[in-house]
């Protein structure tokens, strides 16, 4: 785990001076502790590295890396789990290998068998491979978008970079304007989705594709895994969750390799504690599991992560934490994030990770359990009971009225202009405002983007719907997940890997009808992951568990003087005016109790904090 970053010029001109390169290679110094590297190829092309040892600790495994002959170069942020049955592939081609890791298997790849090579790889990763014959950079992301991608690309050339507090920094993008459609997307969704980014002319790679350049200013770009909107399942009951066990043993397996000290995330749900179970059955000796409880709020799950870890027979590293530390955490949420960002979750991720480097490098955590397995009931749930009932040609009264109630529509189905289609519905339940909270405060609140087609669904058929449900969790709110273990595992120098988006596990899952995944009756979703946990413990939580935070109590108390002096004393948001009235009310409605506006307030907190930490003029000048 590592963080890259490079530059490719379209023309002939000055080289970029190594004091630029210095300043934004050392901005990923915590993702990257172990080892530093630089590569220029003559004046058009540089890439730069810093390196969290993982594997082949040597020196054989320094980035960035180069081929034997000096064609080609690569710098390469993840692990690829399948390194080793590629390198036996690679070897019969007539391949010849100097490390011991998997940096130099994805090299040869590469060199191999191009862009199909990324078919081949199971793993996370964000890489850059330069040839430096065809003076041609390719870019590309995993199949899930664990690690992140950013990039810049004009006339003048391309600038990538692991983290986007680099890519503001860079020299070509310091006079940039905040982008009117990530700013959309943000002040409703809590983050930015790729391809989009925060400032104008900036991207973020989406998952499962790529993107070629050459030094003339040719650009090709390729998609080589997208996550199926619709398929035909052939798996269900025992058959169904039988694979899905022994999937995710496989994985765990794969991914416990390491050359450093590897351990665990626990909380109190059903995800990472399969994991964890997992990997104590493939462990000789107790593993180390870690947790962060909320000393007894309603959010904390230490009791349930303690009693699991007793079942497991695992050591386990517990720590609580106030509400008066949320401000000494404040300031380390804010850096961990280039981007404007508002899960606020971020901060238990923060502790948790910094709790776990104390005694390790690498974590396997339970993230992707919910977005594949149907694992959020209370949206999933709600939608497909709706979908169910739609179909039904005798509804009851009752049914009736709240299908008009939820989406505007009659009892004959037509739609009006409320929620016209489930697609609409299911975005507002991923939007941190209502509308018309939203439009109060902001009264030239931006649109959303023509482009963004993630919510685009009118289908009623219940199979189908389910599908796109899942279809549209895992593109979507997984990604704001993986941003967010991301961010706060390399904000400590950690890797974190994620078994249950393997790609065998995927491959399983998309096989599994929902109906073997998600019980309408009692609102339980995630049915194969928790009957593989019923083979390692006799006793699992119903209840929808993660790494909580009371955030709705920290703003009626340590955070509400901080809101109050960060956001209220201003006349506008990231250049958007603002009605200070409307935002007053919204405060003291949440500060009453009269109402819990905990997302909205916070979502945006963190507008303004990342303003006044990120976005603010640098010491590099306009090249």
């Amino acid at each position: 785990m590592c963080g890259i970053c490079g530059e490719l010029q379209f023309h002939d001109g000055p080289a970029r001076d190594g004091e630029t390169i210095t300043r934004l290679s050392e901005m990923m110094a915590r993702r990257g502790p172990d080892d530093a590297g630089l590569w220029r190829d003559e004046s058009r092309a540089w890439l730069a590295f810093r390196r969290l040892a993982i594997l082949d600790l040597s020196p054989a495994s320094h980035q960035p890396m180069l081929s034997a002959d000096g064609r080609f170069a690569l710098v390469f942020n993840g692990e690829i789990y399948n390194f080793a049955e590629l390198r036996d592939q690679l070897e019969r081609l007539g391949a010849r290998f100097r490390s011991s890791g998997d940096t130099e298997v994805v090299l040869q790849a590469l060199i191999h068998w191009g862009t199909t090579a990324l078919e081949r790889f199971n793993g996370m990763f964000a890489l850059a491979f330069y040839d430096r014959q065809k003076r041609e950079l390719l870019l590309a992301r995993d199949h899930a978008g664990i690690k992140p991608l950013y990039y810049f690309l004009d006339q003048r050339g391309l600038f990538f970079a692991s983290q986007y507090d680099q890519i503001m920094a860079h020299p070509w993008c310091v006079e940039l304007p905040i982008s009117t459609d990530g700013l959309a997307l943000y002040l409703r969704l809590g983050y930015i989705p790729a391809p989009y980014a925060t400032l104008e002319r900036t991207n973020m790679l989406e998952p499962g594709s790529w993107l070629c350049l050459s030094a003339e200013g040719r650009v090709s770009r390729g998609t080589y895994y997208t996550f199926p909107m619709r398929g035909t399942p052939d798996l269900t009951g025992q058959e169904a969750w039988e694979a899905v066990d022994a999937a995710v043993g496989d994985a765990v397996h794969r991914q416990m390799v390491s050359d450093v000290p590897l351990g665990a995330f626990l909380s109190g749900g059903i995800d990472s504690p399969l994991v964890v179970a997992k990997m104590q059955a493939a462990s000789s000796r107790p593993v180390q599991a870690y947790t962060i409880g909320s000393a007894g709020s309603m959010h904390d799950e230490s009791e349930d992560a303690s009693d699991y870890a007793r079942q497991l027979n695992v050591t386990h590293v517990l720590e609580q934490f106030t509400p008066d530390k949320v401000l000494d955490w404040l300031d380390d949420a804010v850096a961990a994030c280039g981007e404007p960002f508002a899960d606020f979750s971020i901060f238990p991720t923060l502790m948790v990770s910094n709790l776990a480097r104390r005694d390790m490098t690498v974590m396997l955590a339970g993230d992707g359990g919910d977005e594949l397995f149907w694992g959020y009931p209370e949206r999933f749930g709600s939608v497909l009971k709706l979908a169910s009932d739609f179909r039904r040609p005798h509804w009851h009264r009752s049914t009736r009225w709240a299908i008009h109630r939820m989406t505007g529509l009659d009892k004959n189905a037509q739609p009006n202009l409320r929620w016209p289609t489930i697609g609409h519905w299911y975005r507002q339940k991923h939007t941190w405002f209502s509308s018309s909270a939203l439009t109060a405060i902001f009264p030239t609140l931006p649109a959303w983007p023509d482009e963004f087609t993630l919510y685009d669904y009118d289908g009623w058929d219940l199979d189908e719907t389910a599908q796109w449900l899942r279809w549209n969790e895992f593109t979507g709110h997984l990604a704001m997940v993986l941003l967010k273990v991301d961010r706060a595992s390399m904000y400590n120098s950690l890797e974190v890997r994620v078994p249950l988006l393997d790609r065998e596990v995927i491959e399983v899952a998309t096989r599994v009808d929902w109906r073997s995944c998600l019980d309408l009756e009692t609102d339980t979703g995630k049915i194969p992951l928790r009957r593989s946990l019923e083979r390692h413990i006799s006793h699992q939580t119903k209840a929808k568990r993660g790494f909580a935070i009371p955030m709705a109590d920290w703003l009626r108390g340590p955070l509400q003087d901080v809101f109050i002096d960060r956001v209220l004393s201003r006349p506008e948001i990231a250049g958007l005016a603002i009605d200070r009235a409307a935002l007053e009310k919204l405060l003291a409605d949440h500060v009453s109790g009269r109402a819990d506006y905990h997302r909205s307030l916070w979502l945006l907190l963190s507008l303004v904090m990342w303003r006044d930490k990120h976005f603010q003029p640098t010491a590099l000048q306009i090249a």
